[in-house]
């Protein structure tokens, strides 16, 4: 009974991934004038995002058996929780090069930096919101993850080594 609780939980996050993606679609139509350009650079990354969140689930749901939905639902919401880190590492980087920029006064390099960061930041709330959605699925479904070791999959994705890297990025911020 369980396992048709969490397909019916996925199922409810397909169909509100459908309707986040026509929204996201009639939102870059309506939009007009200068600020639209960078409308447009976040509503894209959100519909990339979440293009891709609907893509996934929707191979998920086509597996047969419980425990393989259950493994694919942890293996995408591991996904997009590494990728979440990533931006957020960038995000980081960016900012700070923003800073440096706007102290040696380098106008330019600043409106670079600064439309690099529209769509990093729109990513990092995007894959956000994916890995929370998906999570939430899992924590109210009491689904377990998959035994491939004895320790759950989010922990080994925090522990390979180009993310754990980026992640020390992230204690700088607090102190500044």
């Amino acid at each position: 009974m369980e396992s048709e609780t969490f397909r019916s939980r996925v199922g409810k996050l397909l169909q509100k991934s459908r309707k986040a993606l026509r929204l996201y679609s009639k939102m870059g139509l309506v939009q007009e004038g200068e600020i639209s350009e960078y409308n447009e650079m976040q509503v894209s990354e959100w519909r990339e995002v979440n293009a891709r969140l609907l893509r996934q689930l929707s191979s998920a749901l086509e597996l047969s058996h419980s425990r393989q939905l259950v493994s694919s639902i942890y293996r995408i919401r591991d996904q997009f929780y590494s990728e979440w880190r990533e931006s957020q590492g960038s995000v980081h980087e960016k900012r700070r090069a923003l800073t440096l920029a706007v102290e040696n006064g380098d106008f330019i390099k600043c409106v670079l930096l600064s439309k690099e960061l529209i769509a990093l930041k729109a990513r990092l709330q995007a894959t956000q919101a994916a890995h929370h959605e998906l999570q939430s699925v899992i924590e109210k479904s009491s689904a377990r993850p998959p035994k491939e070791g004895s320790e759950p999959i989010v922990e080994e994705v925090a522990e390979e080594g180009p993310l754990f890297t980026q992640a020390k990025i992230i204690p700088l911020r607090r102190r500044s």
